[in-house]
């Protein structure tokens, strides 16, 4: 961030990745829990939400994110800036 490197754990960079892998696109909560948690793992949304907030705070603004879009009951959308 800023040209300087930003430690995450194991799960913050799993969710990072996939999410990047799939930039622009809708990750829903499911497919982000799978890919990261694995299968069966549909009920840890808060496990997500808290990744999510984690990473907002490391990586985007948490009050206005640019980076880490919600979409409201769906998932989230990694956002390239230009």
């Amino acid at each position: 961030r800023g040209g300087q490197p930003v430690p995450l754990t194991q799960t913050e960079y799993r969710l990072l990745e996939v999410l990047a892998t799939n930039a622009g696109r809708l990750c829903t909560h499911r497919f982000l829990l799978e890919r990261v948690w694995g299968p069966g793992s549909q009920q840890e949304g808060r496990y997500l939400r808290a990744a999510i907030v984690d990473l907002r705070s490391k990586l985007d603004d948490p009050s206005a994110p640019e980076l880490l879009v919600t979409e409201p009951g769906v998932g989230y959308r990694f956002v390239v800036p230009d």
